[in-house]
Formats: C-alpha cells, structure tokens, sequence
C-alpha cells in the first residue's frame, strides 16, 4: 500500500513512518522546504519526499497521486495563533481533500490523528479548529477515521517529556504544583498510538469509525508526577498550592497582565480527562502500558538530559 503522511517530521510523525515502514508500505511523506533534511530514512525502503505546504494549495499537486491512505497529523497549535491554525488546520484539510478528488487512487482513505483535546470542555482555537477539521472530512465522502491520542508521551519527545524528565530528575529542592494536583489525565505512550493505528489495518467495519487513545487507567497528575520522578531517579520533592490559591494569584497578576493562559490552565486542571478506550481495545484487541511503565522506559538512557539537537528543529 501506497501511505502518504503530514507531520512526518513531528514527534508523532516520525514514530508512524517507522512504523508504517516496518509494515511493509511505501511511504510518502510532506515537508515544507528547507525541512526536507528533517525526514528520517530509517531502513533500506526509501521515503519519498513531496515538498509543499499546507498553506500553499498549488504546491500540493501530485502529493496524494496514487496514493491509497493518508495518515494527516501535520496541525498548528496554540503558540502559533488562531490565524495560523485556521490556516493549516481548516484550509489545509480542504486543499487535502480537493488534492485526494484529483490524484489519489479510487478507494482512498483518510485517517486522521489528532488530540483528544477535541471533547475536552475548556475553550480553545485548537480544539475548536480540529473539530471542524473532523467535520470536512466527515462530509467528503472519503472513508475516513478518526485516532484521538491524549498527552502523548515517548523517546525523542523534547518539547514535553524531555524538559518534564530533566525536571524531576533534580536532586533535592521542590516541583510546585499551581492546583490541587487531584484531577486525572491518561498519558499515551507513542509505541501505542503507531500500533493503534496498524490494528486498523485488519479491522473490517461497515461505518467510519473514531478511536480515543490513552492509557488503561486515568491517574492523578500528582501521581503523575511522582512516577515520573521516580522514573528519572531525581529526589525534588512535589509541592502543590491549593488552587483557590492559585487562583487569587492569577487574578491579582491579571491587574497588570493578559492570564487568559493561566485561567485557561487553572480550568483545565479542575477536570478529570478520562478517554473511553473500550472501542479500541475491543474492536482492535489494543493494550497500551501502563504510564508507570512506559516512563521507566522511556527515561532510560541519557536521550533526555540535554536539550534538542541542533538537526532535530
């Protein structure tokens, strides 16, 4: 099977083409250029390279040509502002889908992989933007499926895990916590979220389908946290500010400063972000680890106690 991919170069993008690789499949990939040199080569099967930009409808002709799936994980997030998200997150999908009716093979596919964010009650651009992404490829008339994976965590993963890991790894001193620490979040270890996706290769179904993809049991963030220090084998000690507190001091910081960013953050932290895996695991026969698993894993070695490489941005 022919697999084209966006994202290729991002953390999770760079997971699924090794996998789809080990798969079996040929593999083409977008990048914008100059980013050409950020797409691995990982094995003897060579990854085509398409250069275009979502931005740029002309410069997507011939991306999707002969192709018979498109994994699209390429997304804007928040720091980049709503325009921009608007952008590649809405238009891009559209110039996609016009590029899928005018090249790619007669029963092409389109799986998308975004952020379970998308049910989550807290306002944001992102979260609303890839619900209307999901809602124009509903509406093409292309089969399509839907993998909302939550905090999404793995080796080589240094704008979250790596900072998070050289964090509590500290020898002595305090993590303060802005919240109670009580609400419950269900980290996703990388591995899972490539081997959901292959399982759906074989699973013959009727009706376009939606996974949510997470870990097998929600736990708190302080419980979080902890196994992450214990993971990392550091001795700073956790220290959470009662939110009620947190929140006078967001509110008197707002006297002199936009917090939409902290109020957003306090909100997000007095919910409990449990995921229904049970579609998954049922119809896929998926098992994802354990986070107290996956983060000793992962914190083996010595790939996160230093900041990016240069040729990794």
């Amino acid at each position: 099977m022919r697999i084209a991919i966006t994202g290729a170069t991002g953390f999770i993008g760079k997971y699924m083409v090794r996998g789809m690789l080990a798969e079996g499949h040929d593999v083409r990939v977008l990048a914008r250029k100059g980013r050409e040199g950020a797409i691995e080569q990982p094995g003897p099967r060579p990854v085509e390279v398409h250069v275009g930009d979502l931005t740029d409808r002309p410069s997507l002709n011939g991306f999707l040509a002969g192709c018979d799936l498109l994994l699209h994980l390429a997304s804007a997030h928040e720091h980049l502002g709503d325009a921009h998200m608007q952008q590649v997150n809405v238009r891009g999908t559209e110039f996609l889908l016009d590029e899928a009716k005018s090249h790619a093979n007669p029963k092409f596919r389109i799986w998308v992989i975004s952020s379970a964010v998308i049910g989550a009650p807290v306002y944001s651009y992102y979260r609303d933007s890839k619900r209307i992404q999901e809602k124009i490829i509903r509406g093409s008339g292309i089969e399509w499926a839907s993998f909302r994976p939550t905090l999404v965590y793995g080796v080589g993963d240094y704008r979250h895990t790596a900072p998070l890991l050289r964090k509590c790894a500290q020898k002595g001193g305090r993590l303060t916590v802005p919240h109670d620490g009580v609400s419950k979040i269900n980290p996703v270890h990388v591995d899972d979220v490539v081997d959901a996706v292959k399982r759906f290769f074989g699973f013959e179904r009727g009706v376009d389908c939606v996974y949510e993809l997470a870990g097998p049991t929600a736990i708190t963030y302080n419980e979080f946290l902890d196994l992450t220090i214990k993971a990392a084998g550091g001795t700073i000690r956790r220290r959470n500010i009662p939110k009620v507190w947190a929140d006078r001091l967001i509110f008197l910081k707002g006297f002199f400063t936009d917090t939409t960013a902290d109020r957003r953050a306090s909100s997000y932290f007095n919910l409990h972000h449990e995921h229904n895996i049970e579609n998954a695991v049922g119809e896929l026969g998926w098992q994802p680890r354990t986070y107290a698993a996956g983060i000793a894993q992962v914190a083996q070695g010595d790939w996160w106690k230093s900041e990016e490489p240069a040729d990794e941005h």
